[in-house]
């Protein structure tokens, strides 16, 4: 069985039906290193973002029913920290004193579990606020419920619990009122994604986390939606509770029947697949990172015959 990247026969290069396998060739560009294929998908980036990267933190407050003004103070005065790649930002149970959300990189958020594994909740990116789940401990004191680990380079924000609190004192109850309101639905929302989540196929979890990384890291090319960050084949299956080898065997069959496609290390949501309907149709909250109309694409797939 191939997996992923792997070279496929030549005959299958030909447009086979049900197979889609992509070159490292598009256009003009022809990505023979590491450092060619980073400058190309930085290159789509700014030709075409999906989302407005500068703003969307600001766009995500805005959503949630706090007013501009508000919002712009609270990104106006904040101070920003850089951090490598693969480095720890806060563990669990650590003080939850601080605000962060993410101006620049990509950060997992990891919760881990009593056995000794880990699922990792989320890839963070620009716009997401760290910490949505930290709770308040025996002592009245906000812990961090999950921890967090850069998985590229990152320029990440932060302001205090305090700044934030003495902000919401200067809304009125009608914008307070709307605020719970709307973090209350997001709330319900999540619990509402993770009770159908847990019901589906594996092959239904990767669909939905796949339309999902679509929405946040997807850039439109002329095959589909590109994501410009290579979720890895552990990330897969600690988003789905599932094992790498399930991972393999599903992400190959997705590719055989045309719903993505690789070009060199990337990711293609193709079009007319039922996972690029998806990104198509969702909304994406940056800061509350609020989920997809919940459901999979299978159980809406077209019934497509498939040349074996």
């Amino acid at each position: 069985m191939q997996f992923f990247g792997d070279q496929a026969p030549a005959e299958r290069q030909k447009g086979a039906p049900g197979r889609r396998i992509f070159q490292s060739q598009t256009g003009n560009h022809f990505l023979k290193s590491k450092q060619s294929q980073t400058a190309f998908v930085g290159s789509k980036m700014n030709e075409f973002p999906l989302l407005n990267r500068a703003n969307v933190f600001e766009a995500g407050l805005f959503s949630w029913g706090i007013p501009q003004q508000t919002a712009k103070e609270l990104t106006k005065h904040h101070t920003e920290l850089n951090y490598a790649a693969g480095k720890l930002i806060f563990s669990q149970g650590s003080a939850a004193d601080i605000v962060l959300w993410i101006v620049k990189g990509v950060v997992r958020e990891i919760c881990p579990n009593p056995n000794g594994n880990q699922t990792l909740v989320r890839l963070a990116t620009a716009g997401d606020i760290l910490g949505l789940a930290d709770k308040l401990n025996e002592k009245g004191q906000w812990i961090r419920r999950f921890e967090a680990w850069t998985a590229t380079e990152c320029v990440l924000a932060i302001v205090t619990r305090q700044h934030v609190r003495n902000l919401l004192m200067d809304m009125t109850p009608e914008e307070l009122l709307a605020l719970s309101e709307r973090m209350t639905s997001a709330s319900s929302e999540w619990v509402q994604y993770y009770a159908t989540f847990v019901g589906l196929s594996s092959r239904e979890r990767i669909e939905m986390v796949m339309a999902e990384l679509g929405r946040k890291f997807g850039v439109p090319d002329s095959d589909g939606v590109l994501l410009t960050f290579e979720p890895t084949t552990s990330d897969l299956a600690e988003m789905i509770g599932s094992s790498r080898p399930v991972v393999g065997r599903v992400m190959a069959d997705l590719i055989e029947d045309g719903e993505i496609g690789r070009r060199d290390r990337k990711y293609i949501l193709l079009h007319g697949g039922a996972i690029e309907a998806m990104v198509s149709e969702g909304s994406h909250i940056g800061n509350g990172h609020m989920p997809p109309s919940i459901q999979p694409a299978a159980l809406g797939r077209r019934a497509t015959h498939l040349r074996r």
